[in-house]
């Protein structure tokens, strides 16, 4: 029996192509940071630091101390100069890149339903934003944190790898306390989600026709997140 859903955010939860939302993303925060770090600093720091924490097998850390490490020295800062600005710039300047994403009514419904049934819930994005980025983003999605209370949500200061690593997946089902086939990944990377089934949990991949990896994904099921709602509904989420 299923007791609990992993589900991913972008592309799933909400609907947002990273390759129409991380351009202006960029622009956006380097704009923010200009003040303390000259552009042609930041975007090859922030480049630097994204692919030490989706190369970290878990050893070094928690991500946020993955990407500070090699970040700060490329930047030539410190953190205590960096926090407070990145920190203003989630609270306030992330919130203008709505513009870019759009909302799927199946995710109020998942999620009011997964509640309604007593599952445990854990936000499982990749963790390479702070937490107010992705509280932001399931704002945006009409499914926020203050309304349904995860058990949990991914961040970069609290995972040490990003998706696929078997950790990722470990670490959260040791914080809800279920184990492997009593839990659910819901996302739409074949690669980065799907990964999950290898691990002993289900999986269910949302088909948003974006993915390289979506014609050949192997997945207990598959579809619209309206699809998994009827299979929680039904019951029939676990006969998969």
């Amino acid at each position: 029996m299923i007791r609990a859903l992993l589900l991913d955010l972008d592309d799933t939860l909400l609907i947002n192509d990273w390759h129409t939302f991380f351009p202006p993303y960029l622009e956006s925060l380097c704009a923010h940071m200009e003040a303390i770090i000259p552009s042609e600093r930041f975007v090859p720091a922030l480049n630097a630091g994204l692919d030490a924490m989706f190369s970290s097998e878990g050893h070094d850390g928690l991500l946020e101390q993955v990407f500070m490490s090699t970040f700060l020295p490329l930047a030539g800062t410190d953190a205590e100069v960096v926090l407070p600005h990145l920190a203003a710039y989630y609270r306030n300047g992330f919130n203008d890149l709505a513009q870019y994403t759009a909302q799927d009514p199946a995710a109020v419904e998942l999620v009011s339903l997964a509640r309604e049934r007593g599952l445990k819930l854990a936000i499982a994005t990749q963790p390479i934003f702070p937490l107010e980025a992705v509280q932001a983003r399931l704002r945006w999605a009409g499914v926020p944190d203050k309304t349904f209370g995860y058990e949990y949500v991914a961040t970069f200061d609290t995972q040490r790898a990003c998706k696929p690593a078997a950790i990722f997946y470990a670490d959260i089902l040791g914080r809800l306390g279920v184990a492997p086939p009593q839990a659910m990944m819901v996302g739409d990377s074949a690669r980065s989600d799907m990964a999950a089934g290898a691990f002993g949990l289900k999986t269910f991949y949302i088909d948003r026709g974006r993915d390289e990896g979506g014609q050949d994904v192997v997945a207990d099921a598959r579809g619209s997140l309206a699809d998994i709602v009827n299979l929680l509904r039904t019951g029939a989420i676990d006969e998969l």
